[in-house]
C-alpha cells in the first residue's frame, strides 16, 4: 500500500504564514513534486478541524482570543497572556489558520485509522503550543489533537519527537496517561528553548514512567544519534508495545540550522525512520522545526523518499519554482560540519541507563503484563 500525503494548496497557504518559516511549506512540497515523488503516494486533501475537535487540546478562552485577533501589531496584556507576542506574533485569520493546521493532522489520523500504513503531513508537527497559549512558533498543537483522535481507535500510541527542541507541549498533554508514551530526543543545556526535557522528567500520577527524555549536548554526531535512537526506541517499544506511532521529524537538528545545535544530516533521520517503519505498525509522520528553509526542504524530501521505499534521490536538485534557493551547489545532500561533538559515549550510555531505570522503577512492561 502506497503511503498517504496530506496536501492541499490551502494547507500550504496557511502553513506558509508561520513567522520564521514564511513560505517553507510551499518550498517543501514543490521539491517533493520536482523529484517526482507524488506518483508514489496517495494524496488526500485535508478537512478543516471543528471547534470541539480543537478543544481536545486547547482551552475555550484561548480559542476565543484567536478568533478576536485581527492582525493589529499592538500587543496587549491579553495577547501576552496567551503567548501571542515575541516568537508567536499575531496575524490576521489566526482562528482559520488553527482550523486548517489542526485539520491537516486530524485528516492524517483519520486516514491512518481507515487502514493506511504510513501517512505524512509535513505541514503539521507544532509541538510547543500549550493548552492555553502559543509558544515557540507554534500556535496550535495539532499533534495533541491528532493523537487524541488516534487513541479512540488504537490502544497505545508511541510519540517520538526528533526535533532538536524538547516536545514539551505534547508531553505535557499526555503526562498523566498510560495510553500515550512520549519519547523526545533533544538538545538540553542552560538557556536553550524550552528548557524542559531532562532525563528525570518521566510523567505524573498514573502516567509516571510513560514519558521519557533523551537529552544530549551540542553538536551531536549522526553516529551517536543513530546508535542511541535505536537502543532507546527498541527498549521503549519492547516495554510499551505500541499499536501505532506518531513521529515528529523536525529539521532543526540538521547541521547548520540557525536555531539548532546538533550536527545531523537527513540521512541520519532517514535511517531512524526506516527502523520505525520496520516495526510494521501504522505510522503518522509530521513536520516541525527547521529554520534553514532550503535545508528543511532537503530534509523532508529525503524523508518522503524514504517513506516511499526509495533509498536515494539524485543529488542534483531538479529545476523548479524554488531552484535558486538551493545555490550555490544545488545539491540535495547535506554534510555534517567539522565540529567537536560535546557528547561522549559514556554520557549517552548513562542517559540510556537512566531511561531504562525509570521504566523499571515504574513497572512499564506492557508486553509482560499482556501475556
Amino acid at each position: 500500500m502506497a503511503p498517504t500525503l496530506i496536501h492541499s494548496e490551502k494547507l500550504l497557504e496557511e502553513c506558509d504564514k508561520i513567522p520564521n518559516l514564511l513560505g517553507r511549506a510551499s518550498m517543501i512540497y514543490r521539491l517533493i513534486e520536482a523529484y517526482g515523488l507524488l506518483k508514489f503516494v496517495n494524496v488526500v486533501e485535508p478537512r478543516k478541524a471543528q471547534h470541539d475537535e480543537i478543544l481536545l487540546c486547547h482551552s475555550e478562552n484561548y480559542l476565543k482570543h484567536l478568533k478576536s485577533c485581527d492582525g493589529d501589531e499592538d500587543v496587549t496584556e491579553e495577547d501576552e497572556e496567551f503567548g501571542l507576542s515575541y516568537d508567536c506574533p499575531k496575524f490576521s485569520g489566526l482562528y482559520q489558520f488553527a482550523e486548517i493546521i489542526v485539520g491537516g493532522t486530524l485528516s492524517a489520523a483519520e486516514t491512518l485509522i481507515s487502514g493506511s500504513n504510513f501517512v505524512i503531513n509535513w505541514s503539521g508537527g507544532w509541538h510547543h503550543a500549550q493548552s492555553d497559549r502559543a509558544d515557540g512558533f507554534c500556535y496550535v498543537n495539532d499533534i495533541v489533537v491528532g493523537i487524541q483522535k488516534l487513541v479512540s481507535h488504537f490502544p497505545r500510541i508511541l510519540y517520538l519527537d526528533l526535533d532538536v527542541h524538547h516536545g514539551d507541549g505534547v508531553e505535557n498533554a499526555f503526562s498523566c496517561t498510560q495510553r500515550v508514551f512520549c519519547l523526545s530526543f533533544h538538545l538540553h543545556e542552560p538557556g536553550f528553548f524550552p528548557g524542559s526535557g531532562s532525563v528525570n522528567e518521566c510523567g505524573f500520577g498514573s502516567g509516571k514512567g510513560y514519558s521519557a527524555n533523551f537529552p544530549y549536548k551540542r553538536n551531536l554526531s549522526g553516529r551517536r544519534f543513530r546508535k542511541y535512537f535505536t537502543k532507546t526506541t527498541n527498549l521503549v517499544r519492547e516495554r510499551f508495545d505500541p499499536s501505532a506511532c506518531v513521529i515528529q521529524c523536525g529539521a532543526d537538528g540538521i547541521a547548520g540550522d540557525p536555531l539548532g545545535g546538533a550536527n545531523l544530516t537527513p540521512r541520519d533521520f532517514a535511517d531512524c525512520i526506516k527502523q520505525v517503519m520496520s516495526w510494521s505498525i501504522p505510522c503518522l509522520f509530521v513536520g516541525g522545526g527547521g529554520y534553514n528553509l532550503p535545508n528543511a526542504s532537503r530534509h523532508f524530501a529525503t524523508l518522503t523518499a524514504t517513506i516511499c521505499g526509495i533509498d536515494q534521490l539524485h543529488d542534483d536538485i531538479p529545476e523548479h519554482e524554488f531552484f535558486n534557493a538551493y545555490g550555490a551547489g544545488f545539491e540535495l545532500s547535506i554534510e555534517p560540519k567539522n565540529l567537536p561533538d560535546s557528547n561522549t559515549d559514556e554520557d549517552l550510555e548513562e542517559t540510556f541507563r537512566s531511561i531504562e531505570a525509570n521504566l523499571d522503577r515504574f513497572n512499564v512492561n506492557l508486553r509482560k503484563k499482556n501475556k
